[in-house]
């Protein structure tokens, strides 16, 4: 974790407080580093989604339509 971080309150239910503190006591990290650490995953997932989300508004193209503006038919896929 950055030696530079803001100070944020959380609440916490009692037992996922609990369950964060034994984890970071495992894992030899803090409470901090895990939250920090999956809300980085988080993050990275919404841009995954979003990247989908995008990707499904770009046109489409028929495998075959792909195949005559490449100039190949199926012969050639067999070589």
């Amino acid at each position: 974790m950055s030696k530079l971080a803001d100070r944020t309150t959380v609440y916490l239910d009692p037992v996922v407080k609990k369950f964060l503190q034994h984890k970071a006591i495992a894992e030899g990290g803090s409470v901090s580093e895990i939250i920090n650490d999956h809300f980085a995953d988080m993050l990275e997932d919404l841009e995954d989604i979003q990247e989908i989300k995008d990707a499904r508004s770009e046109p489409r193209q028929s495998f075959d339509s792909l195949m005559s503006d490449l100039g190949l038919n199926y012969n050639d896929l067999r070589d």
